[in-house]
């Protein structure tokens, strides 16, 4: 890839940092044998493609009470510091026998496909936001050419990406970043209130800056494709889950959630789907309550799978509505829409969706956010129950 210098850093310059690192990465490989890794990316796959005969649904639960040991050494860099941290989660969710899969999380940054067009931060009363670079409809045809350019976020991302993997010599595969579809891009380069209203007005220029969107997106996934040696997980929702390889990638469109199901049917999702016909299909995610798109989700041609939380999209109410084809991702969230209860456990959470599977015929893959419930053998009983 012309626009991106592999050899970006000197991964045999070592500091103190690098052997609890090595010691770390060597701890990750003996708890994840060959053996135990097959037997994740079977379960998952058989989710996946609407063949698990287990008897159990898949599920992921996400354990963050780690201990503070290893210390992390004083002559740590930034990117080794979340190495560790990552490296630890791995170790950390070993206990669990469920369908987490240990790789590195390439974190999240909204502002990774609009930098491809220069686009920047700002900080408007203590938020972050991507500063609008379309002041008229017409500068949708005078901006630059996509590129991911060195001091950009779509570099950093990349960097970081391509650092961990290879720091790891490629024993251990990276997640993708999480990946804004074209619409959400488009609506934060335009500035989002004013392309929401600008929609109808101007459509010629917003299909134009969504085609120059979707163009960027696919070629953002080919470069982490490519700074992994291929060895990339294609989701972010949430980045703990093997994905088979025509299974498709992920894409982000939380604008779902605010939006009318006509105004996504003409300006979202033909377009996550042109990203989908390139893939091999599309994980689509959204925060919020996206109850009123599944029957518009249905008909995407690409589709293999929706990804949303349970307290902020009715899971019970969508599945009735969702195609069986299509699977469900669903994970906890702190979040509650339209008086959903919030799951208090990760055992309701997982019995909840195992019982919505049983009454629907849906997949339902459930993934909660995380606990801070022990790991323990009680717990580990009480979950694998509930997934059945």
């Amino acid at each position: 890839m012309a626009d991106f210098d592999f050899d970006i850093f000197d991964i045999e310059k070592r500091n103190v940092t690098d052997d609890v690192i090595d010691g770390l990465i060597e701890r990750v490989l003996s708890l994840y044998p060959e053996k135990r890794l097959e037997r994740i990316k079977a379960q998952s796959e058989a989710t996946w493609k609407g063949q698990n005969k287990s008897g159990r649904i898949s599920y992921v639960v996400l354990n963050y009470n780690m201990p503070d040991e290893p210390k992390i050494p004083d002559d740590s860099t930034d990117i080794q510091r979340e190495m560790i941290h990552q490296l630890k989660l791995m170790i950390h969710n070993a206990v669990i026998d469920d369908e987490y899969y240990p790789a590195f999380s390439s974190g999240l940054e909204q502002v990774t496909i609009p930098s491809m067009f220069c686009c920047v931060k700002e900080s408007i009363s203590r938020s972050d936001h991507i500063k609008p670079v379309i002041k008229t409809p017409s500068d949708v045809y005078s901006l630059p050419l996509a590129e991911i350019r060195e001091g950009y976020v779509c570099y950093d991302m990349l960097w970081k990406m391509a650092y961990k993997y290879r720091r790891a010599k490629g024993l251990i595969p990276v997640y993708m970043t999480d990946i804004q579809g074209p619409f959400s891009c488009a609506a934060q380069m335009w500035g989002i209130e004013k392309f929401l209203g600008d929609l109808y007005e101007y459509p010629d220029e917003a299909h134009h800056l969504l085609n120059l969107c979707t163009d960027a997106i696919v070629r953002y996934f080919h470069a982490m494709y490519e700074v992994a040696d291929g060895n990339m997980i294609p989701i972010h929702c949430h980045p703990v889950l093997w994905v088979p390889k025509d299974c498709g990638i992920a894409i982000s469109d939380d604008f779902l959630a605010i939006v009318g199901v006509n105004t996504a049917i003409e300006f979202s999702l033909p377009y996550l789907d042109k990203i989908g016909e390139i893939f091999g299909g599309v994980t689509v995610h959204s925060c919020g309550s996206i109850n009123h798109f599944a029957e518009a989700i249905n008909n995407m041609k690409t589709i293999k799978a929706v990804n949303f939380g349970a307290s902020e999209t009715d899971l019970t109410a969508y599945a009735k509505k969702c195609d069986p084809n299509i699977m469900l991702l669903v994970h906890r969230s702190g979040l509650s829409i339209n008086n959903l209860p919030l799951m208090n456990s990760v055992e309701n959470h997982i019995r909840h969706c195992a019982n919505v599977q049983k009454t629907t015929g849906v997949r339902v893959f459930a993934t909660p956010q995380y606990t801070d419930e022990p790991a323990d053998e009680i717990h580990r009983k009480l979950w694998e129950s509930a997934a059945r």
